[in-house]
């Protein structure tokens, strides 16, 4: 058994160009779902096989992490007001999967040690402060990512026992491709932090969904603006001259390595087409049965303690579990979440007044005042 394909006789070339290949680039959707995570793991970088390394090849980059489009957040206090959820916030309150009317209500703080290592970290580094947020250390992500490199190995294994040297080439510059392609886009988490120390007031915030779902969030500030008002920027370890080589070095390493793959012995082809097998129905679970949540360590900063979770039966009755739990009418106003008539101005103002009655009825309160024929002069806008 030789070692290459070389034997050429009458002309005829020995080497053939199948689609086998095709398996290794098979799976983009799945992997594009954990792109963000795999490129922030500590493992990411580990040469390896991975379905649809292409995926990772991207020439734009975006700048900051995906957020949640048509949620309102606004600040109780700050009045802050924004059109999205952020990344990291919505990894803690899922808010795509509220049902309508629900109501949750949120204590979430920062761990004692949280702040101390920051300001550590600047003492070291130097610049502006940066929270990170990593990944849980037996992520299944990470549990995957593992599971390939002893893959890989043992692909290489037995690559060497059957004296395939392609099949070694082919595993080669695959995992070579796979390392460079993840190093390309390989980022930190960077949340906003505020850096002044004076007293300001409470950041508690209140978010809506397009729904109808109400998320009340007590909070201090310095939490709200890493999780809610801040803007999270992915902080790119290779920039610039070094981003491009990488992927152009990625990206001719994945061709060779198809070219190499559809020429191996018919064993190693099997092997390697099973490892994709296993490999993309891995990816798949993943993608279908767990959360950001599950990847994402947020108990490394922050303590989440979930104080009211509840369904209703109406909006009347989310909005004033959100009036109850605020105390406050000003972030209704400010996001319309009622009519702007003055009888749901009255209803509010009337409901800011029974915020501390448990027994309080809205919907009587608003039968009362949907009846009412309010005369032409403005009801009160205290708030």
């Amino acid at each position: 058994m030789v070692w290459f394909p070389l034997n050429v006789e009458d002309g005829a070339v020995s080497w053939s160009f199948d689609i086998v290949g095709l398996l290794a680039v098979v799976g983009g959707s799945a992997i594009e779902k954990h792109a963000q995570a795999i490129t922030a793991s500590p493992f990411g970088s580990f040469p390896r096989l991975l379905p649809a390394p292409e995926t990772m090849l991207n020439t734009d980059r975006p700048a900051r992490l995906p957020a949640v489009k048509d949620v309102t957040v606004v600040g109780v206090y700050s009045g802050n007001k924004f059109t999205e959820l952020n990344f990291f916030a919505d990894v803690i309150h899922n808010i795509e999967s509220l049902p309508p009317f629900w109501f949750q209500s949120y204590r979430i703080s920062h761990k004692e040690d949280a702040n101390a290592d920051l300001d550590k970290d600047v003492e070291q580094k130097g610049g502006p402060p940066k929270a990170v947020i990593p990944l849980h250390k037996f992520c299944p992500l990470n549990l995957v990512t593992f599971a390939s490199i002893l893959m890989t190995i043992a692909l290489f294994v037995w690559a060497g026992v059957q004296h395939e040297a392609v099949g070694l080439l082919g595993l080669g510059t695959m995992s070579l491709s796979t390392s460079m392609a993840c190093m390309s886009a390989q980022w930190r988490p960077s949340l906003s932090v505020r850096k002044a120390r004076g007293k300001v007031v409470d950041g508690d915030v209140v978010i809506r969904t397009r729904s109808g779902a109400f998320v009340c969030v007590k909070c201090t500030e310095e939490v709200a603006r890493e999780l809610y008002a801040g803007t999270e920027v992915c902080d790119y370890v290779f920039t610039g001259r070094y981003h491009q080589a990488l992927l152009a070095t990625s990206t001719v390493l994945l061709m060779a390595a198809i070219i190499f793959f559809s020429n191996t012995g018919w064993k190693i082809q099997i092997a390697v087409g099973l490892a994709y097998i296993i490999l993309n129905l891995a990816y798949w679970a993943m993608a279908l049965l767990t959360e950001p949540s599950e990847m994402w360590n947020m108990e490394d900063r922050y303590v989440v303690e979930k104080l009211e979770d509840h369904e209703n039966a109406n909006f009347t009755l989310v909005l004033w579990d959100a009036i109850r739990t605020t105390k406050r009418i000003g972030w209704a106003k400010k996001t319309q979440a009622a009519p702007a008539t003055k009888n749901w101005a009255g209803w509010l103002a009337e409901a800011k007044e029974n915020s501390h009655k448990q027994d309080w009825d809205p919907e009587g309160a608003r039968d009362k005042w949907m009846q009412m024929k309010l005369e032409k002069h403005e009801v009160d806008d205290d708030e």
